[in-house]
Protein backbone atom coordinates (compact mmCIF):
# COMPACT_ATOMS: atom_id res chain seq x y z
CA UNK A 1 0.00 0.00 0.00
CA UNK A 2 1.52 3.24 -1.17
CA UNK A 3 2.98 5.67 1.35
CA UNK A 4 1.70 4.10 4.56
CA UNK A 5 3.42 5.38 7.70
CA UNK A 6 1.94 4.09 10.94
CA UNK A 7 3.21 3.63 14.45
CA UNK A 8 2.41 0.75 16.83
CA UNK A 9 -1.03 -0.41 15.89
CA UNK A 10 -4.13 -0.19 18.05
CA UNK A 11 -7.43 -0.85 16.46
CA UNK A 12 -11.17 -1.03 17.00
CA UNK A 13 -15.69 -0.79 16.29
CA UNK A 14 -19.05 -1.75 17.27
CA UNK A 15 -19.33 -4.60 14.91
CA UNK A 16 -22.03 -7.24 14.59
CA UNK A 17 -20.54 -10.56 15.55
CA UNK A 18 -21.22 -12.26 12.26
CA UNK A 19 -19.32 -9.63 10.29
CA UNK A 20 -15.93 -9.59 11.95
CA UNK A 21 -14.14 -8.66 8.74
CA UNK A 22 -13.87 -5.09 10.01
CA UNK A 23 -14.14 -3.18 13.23
CA UNK A 24 -17.72 -2.20 13.19
CA UNK A 25 -18.69 1.28 13.91
CA UNK A 26 -21.17 3.67 15.23
CA UNK A 27 -23.68 2.54 12.69
CA UNK A 28 -22.73 -0.47 10.67
CA UNK A 29 -21.06 -3.78 9.99
CA UNK A 30 -18.91 -5.24 7.25
CA UNK A 31 -19.21 -8.63 5.60
CA UNK A 32 -15.69 -9.75 4.73
CA UNK A 33 -15.39 -7.34 1.84
CA UNK A 34 -12.14 -6.57 0.06
CA UNK A 35 -10.51 -3.44 1.42
CA UNK A 36 -9.31 -2.36 -1.99
CA UNK A 37 -12.57 -1.95 -3.90
CA UNK A 38 -12.74 1.21 -6.03
CA UNK A 39 -9.52 2.73 -4.73
CA UNK A 40 -6.14 3.03 -6.41
CA UNK A 41 -3.34 5.55 -6.16
CA UNK A 42 -3.50 9.10 -4.82
CA UNK A 43 -2.61 10.94 -1.62
CA UNK A 44 -4.27 12.40 1.46
CA UNK A 45 -5.68 15.92 1.23
CA UNK A 46 -5.04 18.18 4.20
CA UNK A 47 -7.83 20.72 4.48
CA UNK A 48 -10.38 22.87 2.69
CA UNK A 49 -7.56 24.40 0.67
CA UNK A 50 -5.36 21.26 0.96
CA UNK A 51 -2.98 23.44 2.99
CA UNK A 52 -2.86 21.62 6.32
CA UNK A 53 -3.41 24.94 8.14
CA UNK A 54 -5.38 25.00 11.39
CA UNK A 55 -9.03 24.81 10.53
CA UNK A 56 -11.37 27.71 11.18
CA UNK A 57 -13.19 27.03 14.45
CA UNK A 58 -15.86 29.55 13.42
CA UNK A 59 -16.18 28.24 9.89
CA UNK A 60 -19.92 27.72 10.22
CA UNK A 61 -20.53 31.11 11.83
CA UNK A 62 -18.39 32.75 9.17
CA UNK A 63 -20.50 31.04 6.52
CA UNK A 64 -23.30 33.59 6.47
CA UNK A 65 -25.57 31.66 4.11
CA UNK A 66 -27.59 28.59 4.95
CA UNK A 67 -25.70 25.45 3.96
CA UNK A 68 -26.53 21.78 3.58
CA UNK A 69 -23.94 19.20 4.63
CA UNK A 70 -24.44 15.62 3.52
CA UNK A 71 -23.48 12.45 5.36
CA UNK A 72 -23.78 8.75 4.53
CA UNK A 73 -23.51 5.87 7.02
CA UNK A 74 -24.32 2.18 7.08
CA UNK A 75 -26.78 0.33 9.27
CA UNK A 76 -30.51 0.07 9.81
CA UNK A 77 -32.41 2.99 11.33
CA UNK A 78 -34.32 1.95 14.44
CA UNK A 79 -36.69 4.00 16.60
CA UNK A 80 -35.45 7.52 17.16
CA UNK A 81 -32.31 6.99 15.13
CA UNK A 82 -29.21 8.90 16.20
CA UNK A 83 -27.64 9.52 12.79
CA UNK A 84 -30.76 10.22 10.75
CA UNK A 85 -32.85 12.05 13.35
CA UNK A 86 -31.13 13.11 16.56
CA UNK A 87 -27.83 14.25 15.09
CA UNK A 88 -29.36 16.49 12.37
CA UNK A 89 -31.71 18.04 14.93
CA UNK A 90 -28.90 18.82 17.37
CA UNK A 91 -26.59 20.13 14.66
CA UNK A 92 -29.32 22.49 13.46
CA UNK A 93 -29.99 23.56 17.05
CA UNK A 94 -26.31 24.41 17.55
CA UNK A 95 -25.88 25.99 14.11
CA UNK A 96 -29.26 27.21 12.74
CA UNK A 97 -27.78 27.89 9.30
CA UNK A 98 -26.74 24.22 8.87
CA UNK A 99 -28.95 21.47 7.56
CA UNK A 100 -27.38 18.02 7.97
CA UNK A 101 -28.83 15.48 5.56
CA UNK A 102 -27.97 11.91 6.57
CA UNK A 103 -28.52 8.82 4.45
CA UNK A 104 -28.38 5.46 6.22
CA UNK A 105 -28.13 2.37 4.05
CA UNK A 106 -27.98 -1.35 4.82
CA UNK A 107 -24.39 -2.50 4.81
CA UNK A 108 -24.16 -4.04 1.33
CA UNK A 109 -26.01 -1.08 -0.20
CA UNK A 110 -23.71 1.31 1.63
CA UNK A 111 -20.55 -0.17 0.18
CA UNK A 112 -22.01 -0.30 -3.33
CA UNK A 113 -23.25 3.28 -3.09
CA UNK A 114 -19.97 4.55 -1.64
CA UNK A 115 -17.99 2.95 -4.47
CA UNK A 116 -20.26 4.56 -7.06
CA UNK A 117 -20.27 7.99 -5.47
CA UNK A 118 -16.49 8.07 -5.04
CA UNK A 119 -15.98 7.04 -8.65
CA UNK A 120 -18.35 9.77 -9.87
CA UNK A 121 -16.93 12.51 -7.63
CA UNK A 122 -20.31 12.96 -5.93
CA UNK A 123 -19.44 11.61 -2.50
CA UNK A 124 -21.27 13.01 0.55
CA UNK A 125 -19.32 15.46 2.71
CA UNK A 126 -18.94 12.91 5.52
CA UNK A 127 -18.86 9.11 5.36
CA UNK A 128 -18.49 6.17 7.75
CA UNK A 129 -15.07 4.52 7.49
CA UNK A 130 -13.37 1.54 9.13
CA UNK A 131 -9.90 1.44 10.72
CA UNK A 132 -6.89 0.11 8.84
CA UNK A 133 -7.66 -2.28 5.97
CA UNK A 134 -11.04 -3.39 7.29
CA UNK A 135 -13.67 -3.66 4.60
CA UNK A 136 -14.65 -1.75 1.50
CA UNK A 137 -14.62 1.52 3.43
CA UNK A 138 -11.13 0.95 4.83
CA UNK A 139 -9.67 4.28 5.86
CA UNK A 140 -6.19 3.20 4.68
CA UNK A 141 -7.42 2.35 1.19
CA UNK A 142 -9.61 5.44 0.87
CA UNK A 143 -6.83 7.71 2.14
CA UNK A 144 -4.36 6.14 -0.27
CA UNK A 145 -6.75 6.99 -3.09
CA UNK A 146 -6.86 10.63 -1.99
CA UNK A 147 -10.50 10.53 -0.95
CA UNK A 148 -10.11 11.61 2.70
CA UNK A 149 -9.20 14.94 4.26
CA UNK A 150 -6.66 15.12 7.06
CA UNK A 151 -8.16 15.60 10.53
CA UNK A 152 -4.88 16.30 12.33
CA UNK A 153 -6.05 19.71 13.50
CA UNK A 154 -9.13 18.52 15.41
CA UNK A 155 -8.82 19.47 19.09
CA UNK A 156 -10.64 16.38 20.41
CA UNK A 157 -7.86 14.08 19.18
CA UNK A 158 -5.80 14.91 22.27
CA UNK A 159 -8.24 12.73 24.26
CA UNK A 160 -7.28 9.57 22.37
CA UNK A 161 -4.31 7.44 23.51
CA UNK A 162 -3.48 6.00 20.08
CA UNK A 163 -4.89 6.79 16.65
CA UNK A 164 -2.43 4.85 14.51
CA UNK A 165 -5.19 2.54 13.22
CA UNK A 166 -6.86 5.55 11.58
CA UNK A 167 -3.64 7.37 10.69
CA UNK A 168 -2.32 7.16 7.13
CA UNK A 169 0.87 8.80 5.89
CA UNK A 170 0.97 10.89 9.05
CA UNK A 171 -2.63 12.07 8.80
CA UNK A 172 -5.54 11.07 11.01
CA UNK A 173 -8.31 10.40 8.50
CA UNK A 174 -11.14 8.94 10.63
CA UNK A 175 -12.68 10.62 13.67
CA UNK A 176 -13.49 8.00 16.29
CA UNK A 177 -13.87 8.05 20.05
CA UNK A 178 -14.00 4.55 21.39
CA UNK A 179 -13.23 0.89 21.15
CA UNK A 180 -14.71 -2.56 20.71
CA UNK A 181 -13.42 -5.44 22.80
CA UNK A 182 -12.93 -9.19 22.60
CA UNK A 183 -12.86 -11.02 25.92
CA UNK A 184 -14.05 -13.94 28.03
CA UNK A 185 -17.50 -13.74 29.60
CA UNK A 186 -17.87 -15.96 32.64
CA UNK A 187 -20.50 -17.11 35.13
CA UNK A 188 -19.32 -16.21 38.63
CA UNK A 189 -21.76 -18.63 40.23
CA UNK A 190 -20.36 -21.59 38.29
CA UNK A 191 -16.80 -20.48 39.05
CA UNK A 192 -17.66 -20.46 42.75
CA UNK A 193 -19.34 -23.87 42.48
CA UNK A 194 -16.08 -25.25 41.03
CA UNK A 195 -14.01 -23.67 43.81
CA UNK A 196 -12.62 -20.82 41.70
CA UNK A 197 -12.47 -17.58 43.69
CA UNK A 198 -10.76 -15.19 41.25
CA UNK A 199 -10.04 -14.62 37.61
CA UNK A 200 -6.99 -16.46 36.22
CA UNK A 201 -3.83 -14.38 35.81
CA UNK A 202 -1.79 -16.73 33.59
CA UNK A 203 -2.52 -19.21 30.81
CA UNK A 204 -1.65 -22.12 33.14
CA UNK A 205 -4.11 -20.82 35.74
CA UNK A 206 -6.72 -20.51 33.01
CA UNK A 207 -6.20 -24.17 32.05
CA UNK A 208 -6.34 -25.19 35.71
CA UNK A 209 -9.66 -23.39 36.11
CA UNK A 210 -11.01 -25.11 33.02
CA UNK A 211 -10.03 -28.46 34.53
CA UNK A 212 -11.70 -27.60 37.85
CA UNK A 213 -14.90 -26.73 36.01
CA UNK A 214 -14.83 -29.91 33.95
CA UNK A 215 -14.11 -32.04 37.03
CA UNK A 216 -17.12 -30.41 38.72
CA UNK A 217 -19.34 -31.52 35.84
CA UNK A 218 -19.55 -28.04 34.34
CA UNK A 219 -18.83 -27.39 30.66
CA UNK A 220 -15.95 -24.87 30.86
CA UNK A 221 -16.45 -23.02 27.54
CA UNK A 222 -19.22 -22.98 24.93
CA UNK A 223 -18.62 -21.72 21.38
CA UNK A 224 -20.78 -21.62 18.25
CA UNK A 225 -18.12 -22.76 15.78
CA UNK A 226 -20.67 -23.58 13.10
CA UNK A 227 -20.44 -19.82 12.53
CA UNK A 228 -16.72 -20.02 11.95
CA UNK A 229 -16.01 -16.32 12.53
CA UNK A 230 -16.41 -16.90 16.29
CA UNK A 231 -13.04 -18.69 16.27
CA UNK A 232 -11.52 -15.23 15.92
CA UNK A 233 -12.91 -14.30 19.34
CA UNK A 234 -10.48 -16.59 21.16
CA UNK A 235 -7.61 -16.62 18.68
CA UNK A 236 -7.24 -12.84 18.56
CA UNK A 237 -7.10 -12.62 22.36
CA UNK A 238 -4.26 -15.14 22.44
CA UNK A 239 -2.52 -13.39 19.55
CA UNK A 240 -2.59 -10.07 21.41
CA UNK A 241 -0.69 -11.74 24.26
CA UNK A 242 1.72 -13.96 22.38
CA UNK A 243 2.44 -12.09 19.11
CA UNK A 244 1.53 -8.40 19.12
CA UNK A 245 2.77 -7.61 22.62
CA UNK A 246 6.21 -8.73 21.40
CA UNK A 247 6.04 -7.13 17.95
CA UNK A 248 3.30 -4.56 17.45
CA UNK A 249 4.41 -4.13 13.81
CA UNK A 250 4.03 -7.82 13.01
CA UNK A 251 1.25 -7.24 10.47
CA UNK A 252 3.06 -4.35 8.80
CA UNK A 253 6.03 -6.66 8.43
CA UNK A 254 3.84 -9.38 6.91
CA UNK A 255 3.26 -7.01 4.02
CA UNK A 256 6.96 -6.32 3.55
CA UNK A 257 7.95 -9.95 3.95
CA UNK A 258 9.93 -9.37 7.16
CA UNK A 259 7.56 -11.72 9.00
CA UNK A 260 5.48 -14.70 7.92
CA UNK A 261 2.57 -16.66 9.33
CA UNK A 262 4.90 -19.66 9.24
CA UNK A 263 7.47 -18.06 11.58
CA UNK A 264 7.99 -20.21 14.65
CA UNK A 265 6.52 -19.11 17.98
CA UNK A 266 3.98 -16.81 16.33
CA UNK A 267 0.76 -18.15 14.83
CA UNK A 268 1.82 -21.76 15.37
CA UNK A 269 1.93 -20.99 19.09
CA UNK A 270 -1.43 -19.19 19.07
CA UNK A 271 -3.17 -21.97 17.18
CA UNK A 272 -1.62 -24.66 19.39
CA UNK A 273 -2.73 -22.90 22.56
CA UNK A 274 -6.27 -22.52 21.27
CA UNK A 275 -6.35 -26.11 20.02
CA UNK A 276 -5.46 -27.29 23.53
CA UNK A 277 -8.86 -26.11 24.75
CA UNK A 278 -10.49 -28.54 22.29
CA UNK A 279 -8.01 -31.34 22.90
CA UNK A 280 -8.80 -31.26 26.64
CA UNK A 281 -12.54 -31.07 26.06
CA UNK A 282 -12.78 -27.60 27.60
CA UNK A 283 -14.53 -26.68 24.36
CA UNK A 284 -16.50 -29.64 23.05
CA UNK A 285 -15.80 -29.70 19.30
CA UNK A 286 -18.54 -32.29 18.70
CA UNK A 287 -20.99 -29.73 20.07
CA UNK A 288 -19.40 -26.48 18.93
CA UNK A 289 -19.11 -27.43 15.26
CA UNK A 290 -22.87 -27.95 15.17
CA UNK A 291 -23.71 -24.86 17.20
CA UNK A 292 -24.36 -21.40 15.79
CA UNK A 293 -23.24 -18.25 17.59
CA UNK A 294 -26.72 -17.54 18.98
CA UNK A 295 -27.00 -21.06 20.40
CA UNK A 296 -23.72 -20.61 22.27
CA UNK A 297 -24.94 -17.34 23.73
CA UNK A 298 -28.17 -19.00 24.81
CA UNK A 299 -26.31 -21.86 26.50
CA UNK A 300 -24.18 -19.36 28.38
CA UNK A 301 -27.09 -17.31 29.73
CA UNK A 302 -28.95 -20.54 30.52
CA UNK A 303 -26.06 -21.57 32.78
CA UNK A 304 -25.01 -24.57 30.70
CA UNK A 305 -21.39 -23.43 30.40
CA UNK A 306 -19.12 -21.31 32.57
CA UNK A 307 -17.46 -19.23 29.85
CA UNK A 308 -17.68 -18.07 26.25
CA UNK A 309 -15.36 -15.94 24.12
CA UNK A 310 -17.21 -12.99 22.64
CA UNK A 311 -17.18 -9.25 22.12
CA UNK A 312 -18.45 -6.11 23.76
CA UNK A 313 -20.84 -5.80 20.80
CA UNK A 314 -22.81 -8.79 22.18
CA UNK A 315 -22.87 -7.65 25.80
CA UNK A 316 -26.63 -7.06 25.87
CA UNK A 317 -27.34 -10.62 24.75
CA UNK A 318 -24.71 -12.14 27.04
CA UNK A 319 -25.93 -10.28 30.13
CA UNK A 320 -29.60 -11.06 29.50
CA UNK A 321 -31.57 -13.32 31.85
CA UNK A 322 -31.87 -16.91 30.69
CA UNK A 323 -33.00 -20.17 32.26
CA UNK A 324 -30.30 -19.85 34.95
CA UNK A 325 -31.80 -16.62 36.22
CA UNK A 326 -29.95 -13.42 36.98
CA UNK A 327 -26.46 -14.69 37.81
CA UNK A 328 -23.44 -12.38 38.08
CA UNK A 329 -21.23 -12.09 35.01
CA UNK A 330 -17.57 -11.21 34.71
CA UNK A 331 -15.38 -10.40 31.71
CA UNK A 332 -11.62 -10.86 31.44
CA UNK A 333 -9.02 -11.12 28.68
CA UNK A 334 -7.63 -14.60 28.09
CA UNK A 335 -4.42 -14.45 30.16
CA UNK A 336 -0.95 -14.72 28.66
CA UNK A 337 1.68 -17.32 29.41
CA UNK A 338 3.81 -14.68 31.14
CA UNK A 339 1.01 -13.19 33.21
CA UNK A 340 1.52 -9.75 31.63
CA UNK A 341 -1.95 -8.90 30.41
CA UNK A 342 -2.93 -7.48 27.01
CA UNK A 343 -6.23 -7.17 25.22
CA UNK A 344 -7.69 -7.55 21.73
CA UNK A 345 -9.28 -4.13 21.62
CA UNK A 346 -9.72 -2.08 18.48
CA UNK A 347 -10.77 1.42 17.56
CA UNK A 348 -14.37 1.87 16.51
CA UNK A 349 -15.33 2.79 13.00
CA UNK A 350 -15.85 6.53 12.70
CA UNK A 351 -16.38 9.44 10.38
CA UNK A 352 -14.24 10.83 7.58
CA UNK A 353 -14.52 13.97 5.48
CA UNK A 354 -14.50 13.73 1.71
CA UNK A 355 -11.40 15.50 0.40
CA UNK A 356 -13.34 17.31 -2.34
CA UNK A 357 -16.12 18.57 -0.06
CA UNK A 358 -16.90 22.27 -0.27
CA UNK A 359 -17.33 22.29 3.50
CA UNK A 360 -14.25 20.61 4.94
CA UNK A 361 -13.73 23.12 7.77
CA UNK A 362 -17.45 23.17 8.57
CA UNK A 363 -17.45 19.37 8.79
CA UNK A 364 -14.39 19.50 11.05
CA UNK A 365 -16.17 21.94 13.32
CA UNK A 366 -19.16 19.59 13.62
CA UNK A 367 -16.97 16.53 14.33
CA UNK A 368 -14.82 18.40 16.84
CA UNK A 369 -17.85 19.66 18.76
CA UNK A 370 -19.64 16.30 18.59
CA UNK A 371 -16.67 14.39 19.99
CA UNK A 372 -15.37 16.83 22.61
CA UNK A 373 -16.90 14.74 25.40
CA UNK A 374 -19.29 17.27 26.96
CA UNK A 375 -22.31 18.50 25.03
CA UNK A 376 -25.79 17.47 23.86
CA UNK A 377 -24.55 15.64 20.77
CA UNK A 378 -22.03 13.66 22.83
CA UNK A 379 -24.72 12.74 25.35
CA UNK A 380 -27.03 11.50 22.59
CA UNK A 381 -24.16 9.57 21.00
CA UNK A 382 -23.45 7.75 24.28
CA UNK A 383 -27.14 7.10 24.80
CA UNK A 384 -27.19 4.87 21.73
CA UNK A 385 -25.26 2.29 23.78
CA UNK A 386 -23.24 1.39 20.70
CA UNK A 387 -19.87 2.84 21.67
CA UNK A 388 -17.36 2.34 24.47
CA UNK A 389 -15.71 5.76 24.76
CA UNK A 390 -12.20 6.18 26.12
CA UNK A 391 -12.93 9.62 27.58
CA UNK A 392 -15.60 12.23 28.21
CA UNK A 393 -18.57 13.01 30.41
CA UNK A 394 -20.69 9.95 31.12
CA UNK A 395 -18.17 7.50 29.70
CA UNK A 396 -18.34 5.52 32.95
CA UNK A 397 -22.14 5.27 32.82
CA UNK A 398 -22.52 3.30 29.61
CA UNK A 399 -24.21 -0.12 29.89
CA UNK A 400 -21.87 -2.79 31.28
CA UNK A 401 -19.10 -0.28 31.95
CA UNK A 402 -17.89 -2.31 34.95
CA UNK A 403 -17.27 -5.27 32.64
CA UNK A 404 -15.36 -3.15 30.14
CA UNK A 405 -13.35 -0.98 32.55
CA UNK A 406 -10.30 -3.29 32.88
CA UNK A 407 -10.03 -3.48 29.09
CA UNK A 408 -10.29 0.30 28.76
CA UNK A 409 -7.53 0.71 31.32
CA UNK A 410 -5.28 -1.74 29.46
CA UNK A 411 -5.98 0.08 26.20
CA UNK A 412 -5.13 3.46 27.73
CA UNK A 413 -1.87 1.90 28.96
CA UNK A 414 -0.97 0.93 25.40
CA UNK A 415 -1.73 -2.76 25.95
CA UNK A 416 -4.57 -3.08 23.45
CA UNK A 417 -3.96 -4.53 20.00
CA UNK A 418 -6.09 -4.56 16.86
CA UNK A 419 -8.21 -7.44 15.69
CA UNK A 420 -5.85 -9.18 13.30
CA UNK A 421 -8.19 -9.35 10.31
CA UNK A 422 -8.21 -5.55 10.16
CA UNK A 423 -4.61 -5.68 8.98
CA UNK A 424 -4.97 -8.64 6.60
CA UNK A 425 -6.45 -8.77 3.11
CA UNK A 426 -10.03 -9.98 3.59
CA UNK A 427 -10.11 -13.76 3.17
CA UNK A 428 -6.96 -14.54 5.14
CA UNK A 429 -8.97 -14.98 8.31
CA UNK A 430 -11.49 -17.18 6.46
CA UNK A 431 -8.71 -19.58 5.50
CA UNK A 432 -7.62 -19.67 9.15
CA UNK A 433 -11.15 -20.43 10.33
CA UNK A 434 -11.87 -23.10 7.72
CA UNK A 435 -8.62 -24.95 8.34
CA UNK A 436 -8.90 -24.71 12.13
CA UNK A 437 -12.41 -26.15 11.82
CA UNK A 438 -10.98 -29.06 9.81
CA UNK A 439 -8.33 -29.64 12.46
CA UNK A 440 -10.67 -29.79 15.44
CA UNK A 441 -13.10 -31.82 13.35
CA UNK A 442 -10.51 -34.57 13.00
CA UNK A 443 -9.81 -34.18 9.29
CA UNK A 444 -6.04 -34.42 9.68
CA UNK A 445 -5.21 -30.76 9.20
CA UNK A 446 -2.22 -29.67 11.30
CA UNK A 447 -1.14 -26.37 12.80
CA UNK A 448 1.64 -26.16 10.21
CA UNK A 449 -0.93 -26.70 7.46
CA UNK A 450 -2.94 -23.77 8.79
CA UNK A 451 -0.03 -21.33 9.05
CA UNK A 452 1.12 -22.26 5.53
CA UNK A 453 -2.42 -21.90 4.26
CA UNK A 454 -2.73 -18.46 5.85
CA UNK A 455 0.57 -17.37 4.32
CA UNK A 456 -0.37 -18.64 0.86
CA UNK A 457 -3.77 -16.94 1.01
CA UNK A 458 -2.25 -13.70 2.30
CA UNK A 459 0.27 -13.59 -0.55
CA UNK A 460 -2.35 -14.46 -3.16
CA UNK A 461 -4.62 -11.67 -1.96
CA UNK A 462 -1.83 -9.12 -1.90
CA UNK A 463 -1.01 -9.99 -5.49
CA UNK A 464 -4.62 -9.54 -6.65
Amino acid sequence: MKGKKVTAILCAGMMAAGMLAGCGGASGTDAAASSGDAVTGGSVQTGSQASGDKYDHQAIENTKDNITITMMVSGVAQGTDFETQTLPELVHKKWPNVTLEVTKLPDDNYYTSLKTKLASGECPDMILTQPMYAGSNSCYALADAGYLASLNDLDYLSNMPDLSAVTYDGNVVTATTGVSILGTYYNKDLFQKAGISEEPKTWDEFLEDCKKLKDAGIQPIVMGDKDQYVMQFGLYQIAANEIYSKNSKYDDELRTGETSFTDKDTWDKVLTMYKQLYDEGYIDASQSLGYGASQAIQDFIDGKAAMTFDGSFNAAALTATGAAGDFERGYFPIPSESGEQYTATCLSAGYSIYAKSKYIDQCKEILDYWMNGDNEIWDAYLATGRIIPLYGKGADSIPNYDLFKPFIELTNEGKGFHWCNQAWPAGTETTMEEMFSEMIGGQGTTVDDITQGMQDKFEDLLDD
